[in-house]
């Protein structure tokens, strides 16, 4: 046969192959059309199917006649793939169309990557659920490697300077989104109109891939320039430079701030309301916490406290914040109803000289609702108030003196600018008139000022010429790029200064700012729970070279040294405990969010909710007659309501993946609630957080039917958790906050083997079964977990074998049953050679303490109401990591503590709390590296060892209700150093 024939031979089998990939995805609908809609539409695809076997007859037939069989090829496959396309666009129009869903725009990158691994899991572990697609499954993880690959070779820069490489990157992340929803379709319960979904969104990755394999074969790397500002990659960072945080820098404004003290110091001995007023931005919260640490504030005053109050805030929380300053809060507290708070704070004020400081006040209802709580005893009492508007602050305090705080000179908004971009080693010659020209423009602002130096200090990493000139040539970009127009409006001249720093985020760090928004506006975030936030919604990369929370913190660091993070609070061993956004730059971040599909607020002032009864109980509103079905398309809902509204209201999101609700009501939730329509309206989701919903004495089984989840938190009397809860085999965060009792866990627990953090508030029980599993199980990828109930006995030991990369572990010892001296021993955890933070507390009689067993990596350790003589402390002096120590609630007791030598050489942070020690023998040489010592209720310390004003490093002493001898040999060590701060709360009354 001539070669002319061979071709189109070989053209007609490539003509046969087209057809029938198209007819392969028909293939599955038979099984899952309505018998109607089957009857109308598969007697003709039969018949097409005929066609083909006879198109392949005649192509695998004598070729003798080729020229013959060549017309018949072509002829016959132009007429059936005419007939295909009518067939196919008849059975879409009388399907359903793909929903409308309001997909992210942002994450590109980190989305496809994200898609790429879960489609691989999806072929690993249940690869039956899409037999029929499984080759075409593997072709889209190809085309999604291809894509990455592309959006890797471009910066976020690149794609704003040109539209094609946005259209794409657009356009790529589109499909991607649409492509996880229809194959989570199919696996779950297949419709047929996902098959056709499912081919056309492969054909549409085809064509994008094949674009985006044209322009990077187009333009060189000449021609598509890298962004200045670029991510580091993680390897590169070091795990000490990833957890340090960029030195706060404030303007000094000792005018500013003396006058506020004298105002607090000074004056009538009547209760008093001195008030800092300005515009946003402006800094009142800054120089609010400035005079609120001030050791000449501070120690005129016997308890002080602060609380947020911004635009809508909840009475119990304010009450509950303020308690909390004052002197903690137990459950009973946390358990009072408003009205009963309102009386305890005020017992607990009363013939105290207090400072609270009311941060945000936007109008006088705040202080209306907490005016009976604060009494007035004559003794020079004092209200700290900061306000946007100077009329709140004088209908609070009509007689009073608003201080109007100023905006900075041009030589301090260079100061501040300089001294947080190169932390005082000063600016190159080079950049200085830009510098200046930069904070010139930020019209005084302290706000936009840090937020600009955030990023300016990104391009300045060395002094070397190359480098400067890189950074002159960013500088004078930014300087250009912010407007020399003299803004009335300061929000937006910060908002334009936020949109800037936005811009320059590298992607991954974008959608970490962007889940910002999700939390609530008044409230301190949790950084743990922000960073299981962030691994759950696949925003942190999987590297083998580091661990994902300490990738998922250098990320949260990263965003504090751009200032568009705020430190609210750090931990005992300077970690960043809770963070906060200033409310101007949540502002900006809700918005983008919602502008960039990335979330939805939901509020009770948006509909139907603004339409519902304001009580929380006892009213009958039949929501069924009088609701429509709210349906959401959003994929991350943040949701603000009171909890019946949301029950009730019964809301859906089919492609909705992350469900955070908090609760807008001041009421506890004690009122139980069915949330299984959650299992059946939202089956697609990754985050479910109803930790302020009370669920009730049962766990629902119908929660195992979601999957998919990666993050579960709920509340409720729960007793256990059922076995079905294994069905969440990418769980990785698992909370329950039990009300009550105890929670026992299923012994398919083990078999979860993706958790990574277990969290139960209350006690924890569990057992060990491995017959009945088949195996030997260990949680190899646990990290934290908390409060396991153990004995001290070998059943401990076996328990703790379990969880062999374990870092953080909070727990329960109890006295052995066996109650015998052999069994009753202080827990042997050496098998935790992970292990760098451990929190034990006991019940039952004095252990044996023959030995303490503990691992070498301990950095932290918490131990509460052992009573172990103090001579048994020299085995925990020895660690050699210990940076961390609180002895809480009786750990160690006797009159007299005597520091041996060589112990504690590494320790930085030491609490001793609710101890009866007397008489505290020890010099600095004990303790040559600490940094802070918090002594709390030790009513009978006599005194702090006078020698510690020697230790070096010793940055602060706290001493909170303990006797009066030991404050004042805490002041004696202040005064002698004159750079110890000493803080005092006082549990008696002052003259």
């Amino acid at each position: 046969m001539s070669n002319y024939a061979e071709t189109f031979v070989a053209d007609g089998k490539d003509q046969i192959a087209l057809l029938l990939e198209q007819l392969i995805f028909l293939k599955p609908i038979k099984n899952v059309m309505d018998r109607e809609e089957m009857d109308i539409s598969f007697v003709q695809i039969e018949s097409l199917l005929r066609e083909i076997t006879s198109l392949s007859y005649l192509n695998l037939a004598n070729k003798r006649d080729a020229k013959e069989m060549i017309k018949k090829i072509n002829l016959s496959s132009v007429l059936l793939l005419d007939k295909l396309k009518h067939r196919k666009r008849m059975l879409i129009e009388i399907g359903p169309q793909f929903p409308l869903f309001e997909f992210p725009k942002t994450h590109k990158l980190g989305f496809i990557d994200f898609l790429y691994t879960n489609l691989g899991e999806l072929l690993k572990y249940d690869p039956v659920s899409i037999a029929p697609l499984k080759h075409y499954v593997e072709e889209i993880q190809q085309h999604l490697k291809s894509l990455s690959s592309f959006l890797v070779s471009v910066s976020e820069s690149d794609m704003h300077e040109n539209p094609e490489l946005k259209d794409v990157g657009d356009r790529a992340t589109e499909i991607a989104y649409k492509v996880e929803y229809v194959i989570d379709s199919i696996v779950d319960e297949a419709q047929w109109q996902h098959f056709f979904w499912f081919h056309h969104q492969l054909e549409e990755l085809r064509l994008i891939n094949e674009l985006a394999t044209g322009i990077r074969l187009t333009y060189s790397d000449a021609k598509v320039p890298k962004s200045i500002v670029s991510s580091v990659a993680i390897d590169m960072v070091s795990q000490e430079r990833a957890r340090e945080v960029i030195k706060e820098m404030v303007v000094n404004l000792s005018d500013e701030e003396q006058v506020i003290i004298d105002q607090l110091t000074r004056g009538s001995s009547r209760r008093g309301i001195v008030s800092i007023v300005g515009m946003p931005g402006l800094g009142k919260t800054t120089l609010a916490r400035k005079v609120y640490n001030n050791q000449n504030v501070t120690r005129r005053f016997h308890c002080r406290a602060w609380c947020y109050v911004s635009q809508v805030y909840e009475k119990k929380e304010l009450l509950l914040k303020i308690l909390h300053d004052m002197h903690g809060l137990s459950d009973e507290i946390c358990q009072m109803t408003t009205e009963d708070l309102e009386s305890k704070l005020r017992q607990c004020l009363l013939k105290n000289k207090y400072l609270i400081v009311m941060d945000d006040v936007w109008d006088a209802r705040a202080w209306n609702d907490l005016q009976n709580s604060f009494p007035d005893d004559n003794i020079g009492s004092r209200i700290l108030m900061t306000s946007r508007h100077c009329h709140v602050a004088l209908e609070i305090e009509p007689n009073g003196d608003p201080h109007l705080l100023r905006s900075l000179f041009e030589d301090e908004s260079w100061i501040l600018l300089e001294g947080k971009v190169f932390q005082g080693e000063g600016c190159p010659q080079e950049l200085l008139p830009i510098g200046k020209k930069i904070a010139q423009r930020c019209g005084g602002l302290p706000l936009a000022t840090v937020t600009i130096s955030g990023l300016l200090q990104r391009t300045v990493k060395s002094c070397i010429s190359q480098q400067t000139e890189k950074s002159k040539e960013f500088w004078e970009n930014i300087l250009e790029s912010l407007s020399s127009e003299i803004m009335s409006d300061p929000e937006a001249r910060c908002n334009e200064i936020f949109e800037l720093s936005y811009k320059h985020l590298p992607g991954h760090l974008r959608a970490c700012f962007l889940y910002l928004g999700v939390f609530l506006e008044e409230r301190d975030i949790p950084v743990s729970k922000l960073i299981r936030f962030w691994l759950a919604e696949g925003f942190i990369p999987n590297t083998e070279s580091r661990r994902l929370e300490d990738i998922a913190e250098a990320y949260l660091v990263d965003l504090i040294n751009r200032s568009l993070v705020i430190v609210s609070k750090r931990r005992s061993n300077g970690q960043v405990k809770s963070c906060r956004l200033h409310d101007l730059i949540l502002v900006f971040c809700r918005s983008k969010a919602k502008s960039e599909n990335f979330l939805q607020l939901l509020m009770k002032s948006d509909e139907p909710y603004s339409s519902f009864p304001s009580s929380d109980y006892g009213f009958e509103f039949d929501f069924h007659d009088h609701l429509a079905p709210v349906t959401y398309k959003a994929y991350r809902l943040s949701i603000f309501l009171k909890r019946n509204h949301f029950v009730e209201s019964r809301p859906s999101g089919p492609g909705t993946r992350s469900l955070i609700f908090f609760a807008s009501t001041d009421a506890e939730p004690r009122c139980p609630y069915d949330i299984s329509f959650i299992c059946h309206n939202f089956k697609f989701l990754r985050v479910l957080d109803f930790e302020s919903i009370n669920i009730g004495v049962s766990f629902p089984v119908e929660i195992g039917l979601l999957v998919r989840l990666r993050y579960l938190a709920v509340s409720g009397y729960l007793q256990y958790i059922p076995k079905s809860i294994a069905n969440l085999r990418k769980l990785e965060t698992l909370i329950v906050k039990g009300l009550r009792g105890k929670v026992v866990l299923p012994k398919t627990i083990w078999q979860m083997t993706s958790l990574r953090h277990l969290h139960l508030n209350i006690h924890v029980a569990f057992k060990l079964d491995d017959e009945e599993l088949g195996g030997w199980y260990q949680l190899e990828n646990l990290v934290s977990f908390s409060r396991p109930s153990l004995s001290c006995g070998e059943d401990s030991e076996q328990v703790m074998k379990r969880f062999p990369y374990l870092r953080k572990l909070k727990c329960i010892f109890f006295e052995s049953r066996k109650s015998s001296s052999n069994c009753n021993q202080f827990p042997r955890l050496s098998s935790l050679t992970h292990l760098e933070s451990l929190n034990i507390f006991y019940y039952g009689r004095p252990i044996n303490t023959t030995e303490f067993i503990l691992p070498s990596n301990l950095r932290k350790l918490t131990l509460s109401n052992f009573h172990l003589p103090w001579n048994r402390i020299s085995a925990i002096g020895k660690l050699p990591k210990l940076e961390v120590l609180k002895l809480l609630s009786g750990a160690f007791e006797g009159p007299i503590w005597d520091m041996g030598d060589e112990e504690f050489q590494e320790l930085k942070f030491l609490k001793l709390d609710s101890l009866n020690v007397a008489q505290w023998n020890a010099s600095c040489d004990h303790l040559p590296k600490l940094e802070r010592l918090v002594l709390q209720n030790c009513k009978e310390l006599e005194k702090i060892p006078h020698d510690f004003a020697e230790i070096s490093m010793l940055e602060m002493i706290e001493v909170h209700w303990c006797g009066q001898s030991a404050e004042n040999s805490a002041k004696g060590i202040g005064d002698s150093t004159g750079e110890i701060k000493v803080l005092i709360s006082s549990s008696y009354v002052r003259s």
